[in-house]
């Protein structure tokens, strides 16, 4: 029987995409800088595939 593992990583992805949506919020408060912002986004997105990607295994 296989167990879950992913356990918490389960809670892994609406943080990610809720600081996601946090750093384009600051960013159109003029709080953080486009070039941060650019910089941000695609870890973010990219740390959500990767959670995806091992909770499928």
């Amino acid at each position: 029987m296989r167990t879950n593992s992913s356990g918490g990583l389960r809670h892994l992805i609406p943080i990610l995409i809720i600081l996601l949506a946090v750093s384009f919020l600051l960013q159109s408060m003029n709080m953080l800088s486009a070039p941060v912002v650019a910089v941000v986004w695609p870890i973010l997105l990219g740390l959500i595939g990767l959670v995806k990607l091992e909770e499928a295994r």
